[in-house]
């Protein structure tokens, strides 16, 4: 392979992995502003439609519509309700169990990637990836300190996080399948298209989201829609595109990691031993991934 191939591979590879890096701060910070939200009596489920509409209306001003193949309009649909799910999922179960329980379920999601994987290609995977998985999961168990608390288990909160966890894996694989044919940009503005109507629809059984539109909200509710929803949701996706599902999940690992990082610089939090040695997994995890792949 020619040496400037072989660097732009490289290249590739090292920018996919940034931008789910990146991806993953924002939704760590995003979830901050958002829990400010919800503590000004902002509804989950609205701040969910709404986010989902305004990255919508942001990614069709972004998206130059061009003649595309009509291929994958199923997969289409489903990575949209998918989208939507995730976050009905995810939002049940943090108001049944502890935050740190659904974290830790919602991100076995690249243990589902790897084995869909696995029975997809009838083969295991490499050893550089298990390896990665297993530090990455034992991370983010450290990171939500889940071996020092004590806390209460609620059957349907647990249902829920498992859900979040299917849905999560469901919208990256789905993601990986449709990027070639209409890029990230495509493949977002027309999957949150399908999960704004979702919301919208639900949202008509529940009323005017009056919350949501007052004034000192507004640059909050923007930030989700916009660094919460649009830019890191199409990040990971051309990311995945990058670097393949399997690693592009285990890398989305960095959120709780990030998250913690944000609470301890701006919320005056401190960082327990425990998640400093789960930061230390999860960066040796993703870090790891990518030399193996710049390797191979």
């Amino acid at each position: 392979m020619p040496k400037s191939s072989l660097a732009f591979r490289l290249s590739q590879s090292t920018v996919g992995f940034a931008a789910i890096a990146l991806a993953a701060v924002l939704w760590a910070i995003a979830a901050t502003v958002a829990s400010s939200l919800f503590q000004a009596g902002v509804s989950p489920l609205e701040l969910a439609m709404l986010r989902s509409v305004i990255a919508a209306i942001g990614l069709g001003i972004v998206h130059q519509w061009q003649p595309q193949p009509k291929l994958g309009n199923w997969q289409i649909l489903a990575l949209g309700i998918s989208l939507a799910l995730v976050t009905l999922a995810y939002y049940i179960a943090i108001e049944r169990l502890a935050v740190a329980i659904a974290v830790v379920i919602q991100y076995t999601a690249p243990v589902l990637i790897v084995v869909w994987a696995m029975l997809k290609n009838r083969k295991a995977p490499a050893l550089s990836v298990t390896i990665a998985l297993i530090a990455a999961i034992a991370g983010v168990v450290l990171i939500a300190e889940l071996p020092a608390g004590d806390f209460e288990l609620d059957g349907l909160g647990l249902f829920m996080a498992c859900l979040s966890a299917l849905f999560f894996a469901s919208y990256t694989l789905l993601s990986e399948s449709v990027v070639a044919t209409y890029g990230a940009v495509g493949v977002m503005f027309r999957a949150f298209t399908v999960s704004s109507l979702f919301w919208i629809a639900f949202q008509f059984t529940q009323g005017v989201p009056e919350a949501l539109f007052v004034p000192d909200h507004l640059w909050s509710v923007l930030f989700v829609g916009l660094g919460g929803t649009l830019i890191p949701f199409s990040l990971y996706c051309w990311g995945i595109e990058q670097v393949q599902s399997e690693r592009g999940a285990i890398a989305a690992t960095l959120e709780p990691l990030a998250a913690a990082i944000f609470a301890w610089i701006g919320l005056g939090q401190t960082l327990s031993v425990l998640q400093i040695w789960g930061g230390i997994l999860v960066l040796m995890a993703v870090v790891s991934l990518q030399i193996k792949h710049q390797q191979s």
